[in-house]
């Protein structure tokens, strides 16, 4: 998830977070083999003067070290986390897992109704709505609503619907011969204990990723007010817009605020002859979001719910264990994990990220974040990985999670003989093509599509300066010019900024690291 900072800025797909400055760590290279001086130039910029970097470049097929500066010290991951909790999720549940979100009936069912409760039982998809395709394929872009406010005026919406999931839910209760619900409906998402991250709720109930898009056009002329148009529309919610057009050269500048009783002010301005600006709102209780679009869902289907969706419910739910026990009127199934895999890779989905450790911790009838990470541990180390090469702490990648460069490329180097390793290097984004790696380089580059790789960035509020760049990594494979292959990780940490463009910059650098890797191997 990304955290606005001032102004709201970030790379998509990428973890950005509010955090304290910590002090550069003094270390001491440890070279295989001297820097090529095309990448030490890289590193030397005066930007990186009190940075702290890390590298490790080692061939796939004779795991030759080629190149290790500050191999064993460990770096905050940023994103390239997600490399960790795919491939232990991938090892856990198989490439070709699917998640069902179930209903239950509760009570007996006569001339069509049902005296009792309905329930929708959370399952930890990521997919109920608004992603999967006709040939059912997950759309994804190269920057995603998920971070819509971090990346103002590039993110935008997939063309799907996002209440797919519960539209096809709903008919399938019609189609069990309900046509009215005299209790009440309710939302069963106790298949793990309450987890916040980054402020975000990792809830197993996620509707259009629990998020309210809106999409906002400018006027003709400066001052006028600017058009909007909002998906998923549901009484849940009512917007209250007050965005004017700016000037041809001014900033994207939207604030969204929940104001009392469901109304979204949505309040500023986007600059005349902008395409079309994504903006969301993220929903603070998802179980009571995913009740009421499900009971409208249920409304489109031709099925009447005698309680108030907008209430508090007053329906008790039964024990997982008694919710078990009943067969499901209705269930929805996900496509298969390659394709959410590929989702949370391409775009840095950290809600997807942060529910893959809850998901292997409920698989073995656990409830804990605590136990889901015991479990991608155990995955890890499998890879190699002990405790001195790696801290996990989260899914997606916050503070908190380290890992040293050796580290990444002992556990890289290991997935490409596992039997799921093709499933996740097809999910990983592609150097100068697609997801977060997309704008790296510039226009013929020749390492262009030569890699596949994970980007990961942590800004953090500085001291001497505005911000700090606490970390920039990059890390995946690489096909060189030579014909070898490689296992790579670059992270620069501790990098003080003034503004948070020098993200892109940052960015930017590291894949002409990846390039001068392709070039001179």
């Amino acid at each position: 998830m990304t955290t606005p900072l001032a102004p709201a800025f970030a790379m998509t797909a990428l973890a950005l977070v509010l955090a304290g400055c910590t002090a550069p760590a003094e270390s001491t290279p440890d070279a295989v083999t001297a820097l090529p001086p095309s990448i030490q130039a890289i590193m030397d910029q005066p930007i990186y003067t009190d940075a702290r970097w890390g590298l490790s470049v080692v061939n796939l097929d004779s795991g030759e070290t080629l190149i290790s500066y500050n191999p064993d010290e460990k770096f905050l991951t940023g994103s390239t986390a997600k490399i960790l909790s795919v491939t232990a999720a991938l090892a856990e549940l198989g490439a070709d897992a699917t998640l069902t979100t179930p209903v239950v009936a509760v009570g007996d069912v006569s001339g069509g109704t049902l005296d009792g409760d309905l329930v929708l039982r959370g399952a930890g998809d990521l997919t109920l709505g608004g992603r999967t395709m006709a040939d059912g394929t997950i759309d994804v872009p190269i920057f995603d609503h998920y971070d819509a406010n971090a990346l103002p005026g590039v993110a935008t919406l997939t063309p799907e619907d996002p209440l797919a999931g519960v539209d096809d839910l709903a008919r399938q209760v019609a189609d069990a011969g309900i046509t009215r619900v005299a209790g009440d409906v309710l939302v069963d998402d106790r298949l793990w204990e309450p987890v916040v991250l980054d402020e975000v709720p990792i809830s197993p109930m996620v509707v259009n990723d629990n998020l309210v898009d809106f999409v906002l056009v400018p006027g003709t002329a400066a001052g006028e007010p600017a058009t909007f148009e909002w998906r998923p529309q549901t009484a849940a919610y009512h917007p209250a817009v007050d965005v004017t057009t700016g000037a041809a050269d001014s900033d994207i500048d939207i604030t969204i605020e929940e104001s009392g009783d469901g109304i979204l002010s949505i309040t500023g301005s986007v600059p005349l002859g902008a395409d079309p600006v994504v903006q969301t709102y993220q929903v603070a209780d998802p179980a009571q979001w995913a009740r009421v679009l499900f009971v409208e869902a249920l409304a489109r289907a031709g099925v009447t719910v005698d309680a108030d969706p907008l209430a508090a419910a007053t329906g008790t739910l039964p024990t997982s264990v008694e919710l078990d026990a009943l067969t499901p009127i209705a269930t929805f199934t996900s496509p298969p994990f390659s394709e959410t895999a590929r989702l949370i890779n391409k775009v840095s989905h950290n809600l997807g990220a942060n529910q893959l450790p809850l998901i292997l911790a409920a698989r073995e009838g656990l409830t804990t974040l605590e136990e889901g990470l015991a479990i991608e541990m155990a995955a890890l180390q499998a890879g190699g990985l002990t405790s001195a090469d790696v801290e996990i702490a989260d899914g997606q990648g916050l503070p908190g999670n380290r890992i040293t460069p050796a580290g990444m490329t002992t556990y890289l180097r290991y997935l490409t003989g596992t039997d799921t390793f093709q499933t996740f290097y097809d999910s990983t984004p592609i150097l100068g093509v697609d997801g977060s790696l997309a704008n790296v380089l510039p226009e013929g580059d020749p390492a262009i599509g030569a890699a596949h790789a994970k980007t990961g960035t942590l800004v953090g509020a500085g001291v001497s300066t505005a911000f700090v760049l606490e970390t920039k990594a990059l890390a995946g494979y690489l096909d060189a010019a030579s014909g070898e292959r490689f296992a790579f990780a670059v992270f620069v940490n501790d990098v003080p900024i003034d503004d948070v463009s020098a993200v892109f910059e940052a960015n930017n650098d590291l894949g002409a690291i990846a390039s001068q890797l392709y070039q001179l191997y």
